[in-house]
């Protein structure tokens, strides 16, 4: 099916709605897939998840890793100086049954730093104590050390320190596309200045869209993060006596609840799970509200995909309603009987039209392309999901930028090393 493109004077117009429907923060010069999302993480980076990864260990097709980044925006040279928060509960959290409520959990716990040096502990995989956002410690599993990467626990390979950050976006284009989304365009005595494009940059001559060269903005800065990576057996994620199959998984990070007792429990302040859609789909001033919440009980993010995606995308109410249906219960979804393939982010939603019907996400899954080719261009017609509406834009379709800047192995803990 042929792809048709809004005029230019209906473009500029969905752009200005779009810079009216919030912002997606930048601070520090830079955000990404979900990083500084909300005041309370802009305020504790230790707990600002920024991506989520779930894909078969390439050296084990018996196994699986799941990887969660923290700590954003680390400068190069930084990386090894840089800890995780001893007061964070960092959690994947897996739903095995198919009810997207957490049947496992698995939990890491980080000493303070001293001498250089920091223990990590692993609490899991194991059911839960509690399900939802209020969360405490499951039995023990093991401990290792801050950036060994030879490090095993209880059969698991395990890693926590410095990775080069994996993400990969033209995050400047993006800013001057949509200038509302960049934090630091808000606060007193701060005005968002009006867009300075209408289109991604890095298209091909005579495309009508922007050619000058696109940028991946993390990797020109050599920002780096704080890696949990963790490699196990599928079997590990299934429930007692089954067979692997579906998972959902995400991430969160919880801080100590001070109305409970002794500080026993941990309320969440952070959740992730797909990359860029509540960054993309609600306000900022709503992200709080997400982060606080589960998937199942989410306040904001449903509806924020209907709204954005009618109005400030004008699309139709069909490609609303599809895009509601796969993104609206934030969870990556992977499917364990896959053997033999390669991660491929929405590829369990879309039967494998992204890849694979593993799904989950890998390394180098271009998710910002697969995410703008959904709300702004024909995925969804192509797939006969939803009828085409005639009102795709080409030039918000890719930010064309691609994995190449960035230093994945095949060798755990799979992420580069740190800048």
């Amino acid at each position: 099916m042929s792809r048709r493109t809004l005029t230019s004077s209906l473009a500029v117009a969905a752009l200005v709605a779009l810079a009216g429907v919030g912002s997606l923060y930048g601070i520090r010069g830079a955000i990404g897939s979900d990083h500084a999302d909300s005041p309370a993480v802009l305020a504790r980076p230790g707990a600002d998840l920024t991506d989520v990864y779930v894909f078969p260990a390439p050296r084990n097709d018996a196994n699986v890793v799941v990887a969660v980044d923290v700590h954003p925006l680390i400068a190069p040279g930084m990386g090894a100086s840089t800890y995780f928060d001893p007061g964070v509960m960092y959690q994947f959290k897996i739903d095995n049954t198919g009810d997207h409520v957490e049947d496992l959990v698995i939990q890491f716990s980080a000493s303070a730093p001293k001498d250089g040096s920091q223990t990590i502990t692993l609490y899991g995989p194991a059911k839960p104590n509690q399900v939802g956002t209020s969360s405490t410690w499951t039995a023990k599993t093991g401990t290792f050390k801050y950036n060994d990467k030879n490090a095993t626990v209880n059969g698991m390979k395990v890693f926590a320190g410095p990775r080069e950050d994996p993400f990969f976006f033209d995050l400047a284009q993006f800013f001057k596309i949509l200038p509302d989304r960049n934090f630091g365009n808000h606060g007193p005595g701060k005005t968002v200045p009006p867009a300075s494009a209408s289109s991604f940059r890095g298209f091909a001559q005579g495309s009508g869209c922007d050619t000058s060269p696109a940028q991946d903005f993390l990797a020109a800065n050599k920002f780096n993060v704080l890696s949990l990576v963790l490699e196990l057996p599928r079997t590990m994620l299934v429930p007692a006596g089954g067979a692997p199959g579906k998972v959902s998984v995400w991430a969160s990070a919880s801080v100590t609840d001070p109305s409970s007792p002794y500080g026993a429990s941990y309320a969440q302040i952070e959740r992730l799970a797909r990359p860029a859609v509540k960054e993309a789909f609600e306000s900022f001033d709503n992200h709080d509200k997400s982060n606080r919440s589960a998937p199942t009980s989410d306040p904001a993010l449903s509806d924020a995909i209907l709204s954005f995606t009618t109005t400030a995308a004008g699309r139709s109410a069909e490609t609303a309603g599809v895009l509601r249906a796969v993104l609206g219960v934030d969870e990556t979804l992977a499917d364990l009987s896959q053997t033999g393939v390669k991660a491929a982010y929405l590829g369990t939603e879309t039967g494998g039209a992204t890849g694979s019907k593993f799904g989950g996400r890998g390394l180098t899954d271009d998710v910002i392309d697969i995410s703008l080719g959904a709300i702004f261009g024909n995925t969804i017609s192509a797939l006969k999901l939803a009828p085409d509406d005639g009102k795709e834009s080409k030039c918000l379709t890719s930010d064309n930028v691609g994995p190449q800047a960035h230093h994945f192995t095949d060798a755990f803990p799979y992420l580069g090393e740190p800048s």
